[in-house]
């Protein structure tokens, strides 16, 4: 812990400029998932086809495909990188997971015994779109936003920007304006916290998703008990892209290693 201190200490005022083709990727992906968002919200609409047009825009196109297929893709097959380079390792995964259970406990326990609880049915599909939509939001804004932003830039630039840019999404949900300062505040926790070990594994599945779910709790969204079905297939599919990308850069690392042998 000492060592991931002492090198974020290091690095907090390292500013670079090396913008690069990657950032250009970062915004058309970030245009894509926003536009989605907004199609489904302002456009589809919640009850059109029984609620599947927007689930279908939101979770699917938007969290799904743009937000976690296209770093994946582009990472993984364009820039041959391994998925590591978006936050999803083993690497820290210990050190990440307790401090995940400690600001679990610490800020989200708080803020849940502060609220009404609702029953069963109401709860779970809530739990799995939390959950769902967590995964995106850690592979996306922190694992490829933050982290190209900061290879561009540094640290300092990577979490104001990503941040900002975290805000300004959430009028896709048809936030208003005034709320953007406190959603800016709220990115910049969870990049600060992504920044400690620069594993996902610190925000997902109890932390970044819990608070989520204290929030959709809050406001009183219901949804469909069989809307759970929808989110678990999705993060089921966000899963298995993870995967696929992982086995594709593994045998691509296996073939670099049987040229080398026969050359050698």
């Amino acid at each position: 812990m000492r060592n991931f201190s002492q090198n974020l200490f290091n690095q907090l005022f390292t500013f670079r400029w090396k913008p690069n083709r990657d950032l250009l990727i970062v915004m058309v992906s970030w245009l894509l998932v926003v536009g989605s968002l907004s199609m489904a919200t302002f456009v589809v609409g919640q009850k059109t086809w029984g609620g599947m047009g927007y689930f279908i825009f939101y979770a699917l196109i938007g969290a799904t495909l743009c937000g976690v297929g296209i770093p994946l893709y582009w990472t993984v097959i364009v820039n041959k990188r391994p998925i590591s380079d978006l936050g999803i390792t083993s690497k820290h995964l210990k050190t990440s997971i307790i401090l995940q259970i400690i600001f679990t406990i610490v800020i989200n326990i708080l803020r849940l015994l502060q609220i009404n609880t609702m029953g069963f049915k109401q709860l779970f599909p809530l739990i799995w779109m939390s959950l769902a939509i967590g995964f995106f939001e850690a592979i996306f804004w922190r694992g490829w936003v933050q982290q190209r932003f900061e290879e561009s830039f540094g640290l300092i630039p990577s979490i104001l920007v990503g941040s900002g840019l975290y805000s300004i999404y959430h009028i896709g949900y048809g936030m208003p304006a005034s709320e953007l300062l406190f959603l800016f505040i709220i990115g910049l926790m969870f990049a600060f916290i992504f920044r400690i070990t620069k594993n996902i594994f610190i925000l997902w599945p109890f932390f970044q998703p819990g608070g989520q779910l204290i929030t959709l709790i809050t406001d009183q969204l219901s949804l469909p008990f069989l809307a759970f079905m929808g989110f678990l297939e999705v993060l089921v599919l966000m899963l298995l892209m993870v995967w696929l990308a992982a086995r594709i850069h593994k045998k691509r690392l296996i073939g670099k290693i049987a040229i080398m042998n026969s050359t050698n």
